[in-house]
C-alpha cells in the first residue's frame, strides 16, 4: 500500500511536470524571446566560434561576466543546428533532465529504494516547473553547469571516493565552474562531509582539486588574458531588498520542501538508521543550508534571478526523498512516509493545475507570438542595417545585427560609476548605431528601465520613433 502511494505521488508530480514543458518544448525551435539571457549566451557563442575576444575592454559597451566554456558547448551545437538560441534552449532542456536522472542515481547510490529516488526526481522537475519555468528551455547555461555539478557529486558516490572518482569529480566540477563560476555549494559540501566522513581522504581529495583547479585558472588565464579575472568580478549593485524579494519567491514556490527537508535530519540522528543513510541525509543538509546562505548572498546582485536558488532546490528534492525513504523503512510510520509523498506531489500538481489555463492559452498564442517576432525581425534587419542595438537581444542576432550594446551591464557599469554618464552620447550614437530597439510602450516616459536617465536622453536626442511593435519600439536615427 505504501509503495502504491509513492508510486501515485510520482506520477502525479510527472504530470505536473509534463504539463509545464509541453508549451515551452514546442516553442523550442521558435523565433519567440525567452528572456534577456538568450540574445546575450548566443552573441558570445558566436564570438567564440568567430575567434573573437571574449572578455573586451573595461570600458566597452558590451561585457561579459560569464567563463567562456558554455559559449563554445553552445556555438559548436548552434553550428549543427543552424542557431544559437536553439542549441541553447535544447541544452537546457537536457541539462534538466540530466539533473533529475542524477538525484535519481545519487539516491539509489546509498540504496535509496527505487520508488523514493524515482519520487526525488520527479519532485525536483515539478518543483522546478513551478519555480523557474522560463528557465527549462532558456538558452542559459546555468542548468548545463548544475547537470555537470550533480554528475561530480553521483561519480564520488557511485565510486566510493576512489582516487579516480576524486580526479573525476575535480575536473567536472572545475567543468561546472568555467561554465557558471558562483556554482560552489556543492563543492563545499562535498568538501566538508568528506573532512567529517572519510577524514583519510581529505588531503588527497584537497590536493587534486585545488591542483585541477589551479591548471584551469592557469589555462584561462593563457587563453583569455587579464580581462577575464577583471569581467568575472564586473560591478553591479546589491541591493538587501532583492535579497528578500528572491527569499520570498523561494517561500511562496517550494518553501515547503525546505520545511519538510528536515524529515533527512531523522534519518540523521535516527538510531535505526543505517549508516549509508546517516551520511547520506549528512551530505544533503550540508548542501541545502550552504546553496540556501550562498543563494540568499547572491541573491542581492542586480540582474540575479531565480537561478540563485536551483541548488536549493536540487538539495531539497533530495533531502525530501530521503525523508520519505526513512519514515517508509520504519514499519509502523510506512503510511506517514506514503502521505508526505502525497502531500508534495498534492501541492506541486495543484500549483501546476492552476496555471493550465494560461498555459494553455500561451501555447495556443506560439503562432502568432513567432510572427510578431518575424515582424519586429524583419524590421530590424530592413532599417538596421546590421548596426542596430536591441535591448531584447534576441531580435538583433536573429536579425544579423552585430553586437553593439549590452543593455543590462552596461547600465550597471554607469549605475556604479565604473562609466561616467557622459559615455551614453558616446556609445548611442548615429555613427555607430542607426537603429535602437527598446523594449518599453509607447506612452513609457522611459525608453529603456536598463539604462539610467542619460543614456535615455542621449537616445531620444539622436532617435525618435519609428515603429511601436508588441516588443516595444523602434527608434531610427535622424528622424524627427
Amino acid at each position: 500500500m505504501a509503495n502504491t502511494l509513492v508510486w501515485a505521488a510520482i506520477a502525479g508530480l510527472a504530470l505536473a511536470w509534463l504539463s509545464a514543458v509541453i508549451g515551452p518544448s514546442y516553442a523550442l525551435f521558435r523565433w519567440i524571446p525567452n528572456g534577456y539571457n538568450e540574445g546575450w549566451n548566443a552573441y558570445w557563442a558566436e564570438v567564440a566560434w568567430h575567434g573573437g575576444p571574449l572578455y573586451p575592454a573595461v570600458n566597452s559597451p558590451i561585457s561579459n561576466n560569464y567563463p567562456p566554456l558554455s559559449f563554445y558547448i553552445v556555438g559548436g551545437v548552434g553550428r549543427l543546428l543552424g542557431d544559437n538560441i536553439f542549441a541553447g534552449r535544447l541544452l537546457a532542456l537536457l541539462s534538466l533532465i540530466a539533473i533529475a536522472a542524477n538525484v535519481f542515481v545519487w539516491l539509489r547510490s546509498s540504496q535509496v529504494s527505487r520508488a523514493a529516488a524515482v519520487f526525488g526526481a520527479t519532485l525536483f522537475l515539478a518543483a522546478f516547473s513551478v519555480y523557474a519555468p522560463a528557465y527549462m528551455t532558456m538558452n542559459d547555461p546555468q542548468l548545463m553547469a548544475h547537470a555537470l555539478m550533480m554528475t561530480s557529486v553521483v561519480v564520488l558516490w557511485r565510486h566510493d571516493f576512489s582516487r579516480k572518482a576524486l580526479l573525476g569529480a575535480a575536473l567536472l566540477m572545475v567543468l561546472a565552474g568555467c561554465i557558471k563560476h558562483l556554482l560552489i555549494a556543492a563543492p563545499l559540501a562535498v568538501t566538508a562531509w568528506i573532512g567529517l566522513y572519510r577524514r583519510e581522504l581529505l588531503v588527497h581529495w584537497l590536493i587534486t582539486s585545488m591542483s585541477v583547479l589551479a591548471v584551469a585558472l592557469a589555462a584561462l588565464s593563457y587563453t583569455q588574458g587579464s580581462l577575464f579575472f577583471h569581467d568575472m568580478a564586473s560591478s553591479r549593485l546589491y541591493s538587501r531588498v532583492l535579497v528578500e524579494s528572491g527569499v520570498r519567491r523561494v517561500w511562496e514556490s517550494f518553501g515547503f520542501l525546505v520545511v519538510l527537508s528536515g524529515a533527512a535530519g531523522l534519518a540523521l540522528v535516527s538510531p535505526l538508521s543505517k549508516k549509508d543513510a546517516q551520511h547520506q541525509a549528512a551530505f544533503v543538509l550540508l548542501y541545502l543550508v550552504l546553496a540556501a546562505a550562498i543563494g540568499a548572498f547572491a541573491a542581492g546582485g542586480k540582474g540575479v534571478d531565480r537561478n540563485a536558488f536551483f541548488d536549493v532546490l536540487i538539495a531539497a528534492s533530495m533531502a525530501v526523498a530521503i525523508g520519505v525513504e526513512h519514515i517508509k523503512e520504519r514499519g509502523s510510520d510506512a503510511i506517514l512516509g506514503s502521505a508526505l509523498a502525497v502531500g508534495c506531489c498534492a501541492a506541486l500538481l495543484f500549483a501546476a493545475v492552476g496555471e493550465w489555463p494560461a498555459r494553455w492559452q500561451l501555447l495556443q498564442q506560439t503562432d502568432a507570438r513567432e510572427a510578431a517576432s518575424m515582424d519586429v525581425i524583419r524590421d530590424i534587419r530592413r532599417l538596421g542595417g546590421g548596426a542596430a542595438a536591441c535591448e531584447e537581444l534576441s531580435l538583433c542576432y536573429w536579425a544579423g545585427s552585430a553586437f553593439k550594446v549590452d543593455f543590462f551591464n552596461y547600465g550597471q557599469k554607469l549605475a556604479t560609476s565604473a562609466l561616467p554618464p557622459a559615455d551614453c552620447a558616446e556609445t548611442f550614437s548615429a555613427r555607430s548605431i542607426s537603429l535602437v530597439q527598446v523594449n518599453s510602450a509607447h506612452d513609457d516616459p522611459r525608453l529603456s528601465f536598463r539604462l539610467p536617465a542619460s543614456c535615455n536622453a542621449a537616445i531620444a536626442r539622436e532617435y525618435s520613433l519609428a515603429i511601436k511593435s508588441p516588443h516595444g519600439r523602434l527608434m531610427l536615427a535622424g528622424r524627427r
